[in-house]
Parts: C-alpha cells; structure tokens; sequence
C-alpha cells in the first residue's frame, strides 16, 4: 500500500475547499497559528491530534480532531458587528454538520472520512500570538472525524 498523506489530501484540503465556496471573500488557510494578513475575515483549519481507533494486519481506523479557527477583526465593534460574527460562525457550524462525511479523490486515490462531528465552539479564547491582534474575535469549533485505510 502507498504512502498517502491522509490529514491534509482528505480532511484538511477538501474542507477549506468547502470553506472556499461557502465564504468568497477572506482568507481561508491551512496552518498551526493564525496569519497576519491584514485581512478582517479568516478561516484556520489544523489538524490538532490523531488516534488510532482500530489497527489490523492490513487496514487501520483513525480519529482526527481539527481546529476550525473563524477570525473577524472590528476595531470598534457594534452590536451588528457581533451579529454578523454569530452568523458567520453559524455558517461554519452548518458547513461542519453538513460535511460530516466527505469522499476525495486525490493522487488516483479515493478515501472518505465519516462520523464528522463538529463539537464545541469556544468564543474569544486567545492565545499568545491572536492576542496581539487589536480587535480580533474568534470562534474555534473542534471537528472530529474518523477516517479507515
């Protein structure tokens, strides 16, 4: 069996794709810490763990947790600022919900993952680096899936 590399050509890839679609305006990127880009809306996805739930002679279950990181940056926010930040992150949710199964075909190869699950969504908890961002808000939902080679 050839090496794929599965977290990023079926899960991380296809997602932002469907993040891409959903969401035409912003930056909707793949990596560990959010990028200054000076761009007011933001989607990080991360793959933040990896455990193997079934191993056999010639097929193995893996569980994914990724971070989905929504960023808006408002200086001087207003109550329709915090109603447009509470849609979008809805938007996110449902986007989430809706792809709990995903097949990709990527290298001639054909993987899916399954039982997508978008768990907790934390609001404004920031860590070192996005706390030096003036204005930043974020909602970060964590997405579990299980994918089987």
């Amino acid at each position: 069996m050839a090496y794929e590399n599965i977290v990023y050509d079926y899960i991380l890839d296809p997602l932002r794709d469907k993040f891409i679609t959903e969401f035409t305006y912003g930056d909707i990127y793949i990596a560990p810490e959010i990028k200054n880009t000076g761009k007011n809306f933001q989607i990080r996805l991360w793959n933040n763990s990896s455990e193997t739930i079934e191993y056999a002679n010639n097929r193995w279950t893996k569980s994914y947790e990724i971070s989905v990181n929504l960023y808006l940056i408002e200086q001087n926010p207003t109550e329709t600022f915090f109603k447009q930040f509470y849609n979008d992150s809805e938007r996110v949710y449902q986007l989430l919900f809706d792809n709990k199964q995903l097949e990709t075909t990527a290298n001639s190869v054909t993987n899916n993952y399954y039982d997508g699950v978008p768990e907790s969504g934390e609001i404004n908890e920031l860590d070192d680096v996005e706390a030096e961002i003036e204005g930043l808000n974020k909602i970060e939902f964590i997405f579990n899936c299980t994918i089987s080679r």
